[in-house]
């Protein structure tokens, strides 16, 4: 078994990029290196990784499991180089992060920002998912660490709670509940409602926070947007529920309202996912311990 860096480097282009072409150009390298790059790496590895058809490269069976060992590979040779690097004691390196829209936008930059700043060496690269995708990602090593609203099942995959958040359904200040000094769970089942799309872990946690009795929900739309679901709430006559965190500047404003829902357990832990087979470099083991803390800040 012989393969090199270079290769697998080449081979993950091909795979993310969709064909040879489009990852030479990402590569900035010619069509005929990409090829023979995949030639040298399948011989190598005495297995064929792509099946060749009309002049297209598509990924088989063998390659398919190729890919989370090379991200694997890479990501380890990437952090071996990072721990040599002549930076004396400082940090230094890049950090794949992803986590779910809400964190994203009015959670995760300000904890960044407060690590780069201590940090200058460090970079990250980050990425808004959905909760399901953010899982997937990790498991495939496409991300270092990822950040996700309620639970994980996946037993390859390392769970570290990091800190609480609460969703909130609101209203525009014209909705016939916007008046009521007294809203019941009878009323939220009459109602229309703009939600987060199939897979989020907001909608999950709202979801079941509900009782079976009212479900299925009046739903007229689905966004992975917070600001559509904001500006559609704003505008008709549906309710929504997403984190408070991304509705507070509208609620100070009096643009919407919050309506109040005692009777609902609204509340969701974030946590932090790493993969088990992932080795924790010092980068990440200072990242997560600088960004636990920062939590109470939060």
């Amino acid at each position: 078994m012989n393969f090199t860096l270079r290769q697998l480097q080449i081979f993950l282009a091909v795979v993310e990029n969709g064909s040879a072409l489009s990852a030479s150009k990402k590569l900035n390298i010619s069509q005929a290196a990409v090829s023979s790059a995949i030639a040298e790496l399948e011989s190598g590895l005495d297995v064929v990784l792509f099946d060749r058809w009309k002049k297209r490269m598509v990924i088989n069976d063998r390659g398919r499991l190729l890919i989370p060992q090379a991200r694997l590979i890479l990501s380890n040779a990437r952090e071996l180089m990072q721990s040599f690097s002549d930076n004396g004691n400082m940090l230094s390196g890049t950090i794949r992060l992803g986590a779910s829209r809400t964190i994203s936008s009015y959670v995760i930059p300000n904890v960044l920002t407060r690590f780069v700043e201590s940090h200058p060496l460090v970079k990250f690269e980050t990425t808004s998912f959905n909760k399901t995708n953010t899982i997937s990602k990790v498991e495939d090593f496409s991300l270092d660490i990822g950040i996700i609203a309620g639970e994980c099942n996946k037993t390859d995959i390392q769970i570290i709670p990091w800190m609480t958040d609460e969703l909130c359904v609101f209203s525009s200040p014209n909705h016939p509940l916007a008046a009521k000094s007294r809203i019941t769970i009878n009323d939220l089942s009459k109602c229309e409602w703009v939600v987060r799309e199939e897979g989020s872990g907001t909608l999950e946690v709202f979801l079941n926070a509900l009782p079976n009795r009212i479900k299925p929900l009046k739903t007229i739309m689905e966004f992975n947007n917070l600001e559509s679901i904001k500006r559609t709430v704003e505008k008709g006559k549906a309710l929504g529920c997403i984190s408070k965190a991304a509705l507070q500047r509208e609620l100070d404003a009096g643009i919407l309202k919050e309506t109040p829902t005692p009777f609902l357990n609204l509340r969701r832990n974030y946590s932090f996912l790493v993969h088990k087979n992932r080795r924790k470099s010092a980068l990440i083991n200072a990242f997560l311990s600088e960004a636990g803390n920062a939590s109470q800040d939060l």
